[in-house]
């Protein structure tokens, strides 16, 4: 049994805060309204339960339920801000770190100078193509960045349209 281990695609991308921002700018707006209608959802339950409370005149549980609203408003504000700013002072950007992605036919490995890891194309979750990078989503907040400039092996036409073929329902081009 013979196993094809050709390279189809191979990719050099540099993380730095300037990749990094422009994710951020990417997944923000991508993402920012299902965010603002989930926690606009919960905001107006924790008030309908308050409003309920009061009238049945359980104040010891209104009390609580505005802690609990008080908690989840901070939380939904903070916790974004702490996350960028984790990610910003974390090992990768700080030394601007380079990734080495090679795609084979039925996954692909992203390798630094410590590790090698191995992804099949069902475990990416979304894939977003915009002018100048590609986003590999393994869940709902982090993805690959592929810098479309870095290609090694391949075109960046090319391989959109073999992760089209990998990831049917999962690729979007974005404008």
């Amino acid at each position: 049994m013979v196993i094809n281990l050709k390279i189809l695609f191979k990719n050099k991308t540099k993380y730095s805060k300037e990749i990094y921002k422009q994710f951020v700018d990417f997944h923000s707006k991508k993402y920012h309204f299902s965010y603002v209608l989930f926690t606009a959802t919960i905001i107006f339950l924790i008030l309908f339960c308050i409003v309920l409370q009061i009238s049945y005149r359980y104040y010891s549980l209104a009390i609580l339920s505005c802690i609990i609203f008080t908690c989840f408003c901070l939380y939904r504000y903070f916790h974004p801000i702490s996350v960028v700013n984790k990610e910003l002072k974390g090992k990768t950007l700080q030394e601007e770190k380079s990734f080495t992605f090679k795609f084979y036919e039925k996954y692909f490995k992203i390798q630094d100078k410590l590790q090698i890891d191995t992804v099949k194309y069902y475990q990416i979750r979304k894939i977003f193509e915009t002018k100048n990078f590609f986003y590999l989503y393994i869940d709902r907040t982090h993805a690959f960045i592929i810098n479309k400039e870095n290609f090694l092996i391949g075109k960046p036409a090319d391989f959109s349209e073999f992760l089209k073929k990998k990831c049917i329902f999962r690729f979007k081009k974005v404008k």
